[in-house]
């Protein structure tokens, strides 16, 4: 995880999610009422004379990183923090606060107690649904945050003050009528180029390379025959299903189950639905007419609404099996009648019921496996988390982990040799008793012949692993990846190829020769393009990377992209600019720039106030203690 946040570290979108995250805290500013401490741990940094503790800067991140938990789904430490630039980036929200607070105080802001009641009154976190001001909910809402009303009355006081100082300073940014045109008319350019497509699979005449040019190619590209690092393993495990079948429940205790738990098995009334997806409105009405005189719903489906025939039964399906407007209408559908047209995002429905299977409740006898099943599985769960209390004590104790396997009955797991993926040297998955990528996972961190504590698994079970052996990562002898080398030298050369042909095609462009020509005089096909836009995806046949030059090109130019599939050559034939857009069209547009402006505005003055108010970060402190 923390590999893919790093990968994306430079991203506008993780930015945004940080920018966010911190931003929370900086409104809400509960950090503030730890400050009040008998005594005072270090500062990290001062703003214009007044000081940022440790504690204040852990009380501001904390938040912090239990929201990046929750987004990312994984514990986000202070460790990763750091590395990622979350501490810089919440020291200078904290010292930005202190900078607004310290011009606030200068300019001898204030605010009335009226608008503080105003404040709390309006605040919809403290209002029931019927939109009235409930005070049982403002103190359940401050003893969640651990504040009192005095507390918070003094954070209003400071945060409101520096609010509107912000707004003071931003009010009025707007976008002029000009660069909302000229930014309008760049989103919306369009650009109609000549493309050559060199697949790598169309070059032939490659041939096999000789034992010295392999050997080689071998010793120049080491890194493509590396075998991962690979370690050998054993599990011990025990899971419910491995000791369910060994306990008998009572029919009278699943029948008391079957009452308490009556209506998980009631089975809700299905139907089988039959469905025409047209792509239009208009297809759809033809389609419904079609059906009103008389045409078979397949023929209606296949010949008017051009939809594959495989699409058209969707099968024995409940409510909730299908997008809610669908759903209504295919649950009030009497059968064999057609509804009318129904537009979903994927097109225009017309649905009809075939068969209607009622709801109904599984008698006791019908439920029985299943009770007996789930009723012998949580037995199996509470008998093997004693086991696993017995397991720690006799591993801690000493005892080998055969040992202890044959003691308490466990599972015994031997794996040769497995990567990090769980894959064998011979290239197939390893089957594993538990979750395997969290077995892999402890695998890949734990040292060798150590034996490792009791783990639980989320359905009741337990498992402990030892690695046995670890083969550390090496180049394979060329003996054994000889097909490999020969694939890797044989595309390599194609590449050499494709990139010769790409390469003399833009030269002949620079020549003066358009590539539709060049390209008939070498016997290769050309395509023009339909015009294309900044976000033009790969769904209009062009590779966005080939778009993004084309987009960076001058008309006339050729311009070229390669990668292991082949190579693509591209002449800008046209340049397509939008008219001036009316203000209406540039709305949305207006309200970005307008955020943007601000948020400049904002950055401006904040960057004023670091010059009137000295900043020092303590980066040894900093360092020492996050």
């Amino acid at each position: 995880m923390l590999q893919a946040i790093r990968s994306r570290g430079a991203s506008l979108v993780v930015k945004a999610l940080f920018a966010v995250l911190i931003a929370t805290f900086v409104i809400w500013g509960i950090g503030d009422i730890f400050r009040l401490r008998a005594t005072r741990p270090p500062v990290v940094a001062t703003v214009g004379g007044r000081q940022i503790t440790a504690q204040d800067l852990q009380n501001a991140l904390q938040p912090v990183l239990d929201r990046l938990s929750a987004q990312l789904g994984r514990t986000f430490d202070l460790k990763q923090a750091k590395r990622l630039g979350v501490v810089d980036a919440v020291l200078a929200q904290l010292i930005d606060r202190e900078l607004a607070d310290r011009e606030v105080r200068r300019l001898q802001l204030d605010v009335s107690d009226d608008v503080i009641r105003s404040a709390i009154l309006g605040n919809p976190s403290f209002r029931t649904p019927s939109g009235t001001f409930d005070r049982a909910l403002f103190n359940e809402v401050l003893a969640r945050n651990n504040l009192s009303e005095e507390q918070f009355i003094a954070l209003l006081r400071r945060d409101i003050p520096r609010a509107d100082l912000y707004r003071a300073i931003t009010a009025g940014a707007a976008p002029p009528q000009p660069l909302l045109t000229l930014l309008y008319r760049y989103q919306n350019e369009k650009r109609i180029a000549d493309i050559v497509a060199l697949p790598a699979a169309a070059v032939g005449g490659i041939g096999q390379p000789s034992a010295a040019e392999l050997e080689k190619y071998y010793k120049a590209h080491p890194e493509l025959f590396r075998a991962p690092e690979y370690r050998g393993f054993t599990v011990a495990s025990l899971v419910p299903d491995d000791i369910a079948k060994d306990f008998k429940v009572p029919e009278a205790k699943l029948k008391e189950e079957y009452e308490e738990h009556r209506d998980q098995f009631v089975i809700p009334e299905r139907r089988q639905v039959q469905q025409i997806l047209a792509p239009s409105e208009a297809k759809a009405k033809a389609v419904e007419a079609a059906l009103a005189a008389g045409t078979s719903w397949r023929q209606a489906a296949t010949t008017i609404a051009g939809q594959d025939p495989a699409t058209i039964d969707l099968g024995l399906v409940k409510p909730q099996d299908l997008p809610k407007p669908l759903a209504d209408a295919a649950f009030a559908l009497p059968l064999d009648k057609p509804s009318q047209p129904l537009k979903s995002p994927l097109g225009w429905h017309i649905l009809r019921v075939v068969k209607i299977v009622p709801a109904k409740t599984e008698s006791f006898a019908e439920a029985k496996p299943e009770l007996t099943l789930m009723a012998a599985r949580s037995e199996a769960a509470e008998r093997i988390d004693k086991i696993g209390n017995h397991v720690d004590d006799a591993l801690a104790g000493g005892m080998s982990l055969g040992a202890t396997i044959k003691k308490f009955g466990l599972k015994a797991t031997t794996i040769a040799a497995a990567d990090e993926h769980g894959m064998t040297p011979q290239g197939r998955p390893v089957s594993l008793p538990i979750a395997p990528g969290r077995v892999l996972r402890l695998v890949f961190s734990s040292e060798e012949g150590r034996t490792s504590r009791v783990y639980h698994t989320d359905d009741g079970g337990i498992f402990v692993i030892r690695v046995d052996k670890i083969t550390p990562p090496h180049v394979r002898p060329l003996a054994a990846v000889k097909d490999q080398a020969i694939a890797a030298w044989r595309a390599d050369k194609r590449r050499q190829k494709i990139d010769e042909e790409a390469k003399a095609l833009i030269a002949a462009v620079n020549s003066g020769t358009p590539l539709k020509e060049a390209a008939k005089q070498k016997g290769l096909q050309v395509t023009t393009s339909p015009p294309l836009s900044r976000r033009a995806a790969d769904d209009a046949g062009v590779p966005p990377q080939l778009v993004a030059k084309l987009f960076a090109a001058k008309p006339g130019a050729a311009v070229m992209i390669a990668d292991a599939s082949g190579a693509y050559v591209a002449q800008l034939e046209k340049v397509e600019v939008p008219a001036a857009p009316k203000p209406a069209a540039t709305a949305s547009l207006a309200e970005a720039a307008k955020a943007a402006l601000e948020a400049d505005l904002a950055y401006e003055f904040t960057a004023a106030l670091r010059r009137r108010y000295p900043v020092e970060i303590h980066r040894t402190v900093l360092e020492r203690l996050f």
